[in-house]
């Protein structure tokens, strides 16, 4: 890789050099005592019974919804292959339902992290909505399937198209069949989150009907002109690193068990914090005005909370292809039984026909202003198209941002109470 001896010793020195620093300024950070604690909490305590070997430590906490004082229920949704979804509920009897998405890797606890006044689900439920938090298939509260166990290759034969195919569908049905006199739902997805949806549009147009207003945070349909180097490279040599991971049967990226989730808590948050700041920031856009680095542990004990290797893949091809593609199997015989093609086919964006608004950043590194403005041409009934006004704004601040309840959320609220009133 390197032209000469000399060359490799002084990288590895000065990668030395960096985390000796980064180990360095880690010991001295100092994190407020109610940070570490909700960063050990899940966003419902009673869904440690289903997993309990993996995380009995947390069977005492209190969970991060009922620790503010708001109510919650736990609901199981089965979708048609078999998947067993979990979602909360923070009730509101008679209030308009909204079903909040997250995004790759993630899990809901994105829309509740930051506590009252700040996070989006609390910020919905003080208005008034019925708000509803999905977990799509293979995070951590959403590991559960009639026929195949979590550790079999079959369990995690899916990418976003599932997610629009199968679990969203049944999300909504669900939400709709206990929400008496509505007959539509609001849905506010983040990244995948709006992907899945748009897929979704394509494949099940019929739930078009069933939405009465989507908020696409930072949408994901075309992947052409992101701008993270990491992500760059990484998505030309996916296919080797996929074929490579599976043959050492890894499935899930990454491992979503006990072991990782305290490494890596304890790598980023303490021992090698600026370094692990550093990556998330080249990734999502650098923005230290709107990160709060004392949040780090807070943030790495929800995220990531698993995906499969196959959703990488899925928005992998896209980045090299450019276009908005059903998943390639490189092979024209499982694409013909997959598809019904010999490639894969597009997806028909046109079919997303229930009012859509878009917010994107101008500095997020995953989802580029080209790329949002290809698809705002494309979808059919744009109502609201909001390019945020901060300069800095990137991928991840759409959760995490300091500021996100003024940039964001007060307007985002103020266009579905428009669209409640029918002046939209």
């Amino acid at each position: 890789m390197f032209k000469n001896d000399k060359t490799t010793r002084i990288c590895i020195t000065l990668v030395w050099i960096c985390c000796l620093l980064s180990l360095g300024s880690g010991d001295l950070l100092r994190y407020n005592k109610q940070i570490l604690e909700d960063a050990n909490l899940l966003v419902v305590s009673e869904e440690v019974k289903s997993h309990r070997s993996e995380l009995i430590h947390m069977k005492f906490q209190p969970d991060l919804i009922k620790k503010y004082g708001y109510p919650v229920e736990t609901h199981k949704i089965q979708a048609k292959d078999g998947f067993v979804l979990t979602a909360f509920r923070i009730p509101k009897p008679g209030g308009q339902p909204v079903l909040l998405v997250h995004g790759l890797g993630d899990s809901c606890a994105g829309y509740v992290i930051r506590g009252p006044n700040r996070s989006l689900a609390f910020l919905l439920s003080d208005q008034g909505y019925d708000v509803w938090l999905l977990n799509t298939r293979g995070n951590r509260y959403s590991r559960k399937h009639k026929r195949f166990h979590r550790y079999q290759p079959q369990f995690w034969d899916f990418s976003f198209h599932e997610l629009g195919a199968y679990d969203l569908p049944a999300a909504i049905d669900h939400v709709l069949a206990r929400s008496k006199g509505f007959e539509q739902v609001h849905y506010v997805g983040h990244s995948q989150g709006t992907t899945s949806f748009f897929a979704m549009g394509s494949e099940r147009p019929s739930y078009m009907k069933k939405v009465k207003l989507m908020q696409a945070l930072a949408p994901v349909a075309f992947f052409y002109n992101i701008q993270s180097p990491i992500v760059v490279t990484l998505a030309k040599h996916t296919p080797l690193l996929a074929n490579l991971a599976r043959t050492f049967g890894i499935h899930e990226v990454p491992p979503e068990n006990e072991v990782w989730r305290r490494l890596s808590y304890q790598i980023c948050s303490f021992a090698f914090r600026n370094t692990c700041d550093y990556l998330i920031l080249e990734i999502m856009g650098v923005d230290y005005q709107q990160f709060n680095t004392s949040l780090v542990p807070l943030f790495l004990g929800h995220t990531p909370s698993g995906t499969s290797l196959k959703s990488l893949e899925h928005y992998a091809q896209l980045a090299r292809s450019g276009g908005f593609y059903k998943f390639n199997y490189q092979n024209a015989w499982e694409n013909r039984r997959r598809h019904g093609s010999d490639t894969a086919p597009q997806y028909n964006l046109t079919e997303v026909d229930c009012k859509v608004a878009l917010h994107y950043g101008k500095n997020d590194r995953l989802t580029a202003v080209k790329d949002v403005l290809r698809l705002r041409e494309i979808l059919p009934n744009v109502v609201y198209d909001n390019l945020i006004d901060n300069e800095a704004f990137n991928h991840i601040d759409f959760l995490w941002a300091n500021d996100v309840k003024a940039l964001l959320y007060d307007d985002m609220i103020e266009l579905m109470q428009k669209v409640d009133r029918g002046e939209l």
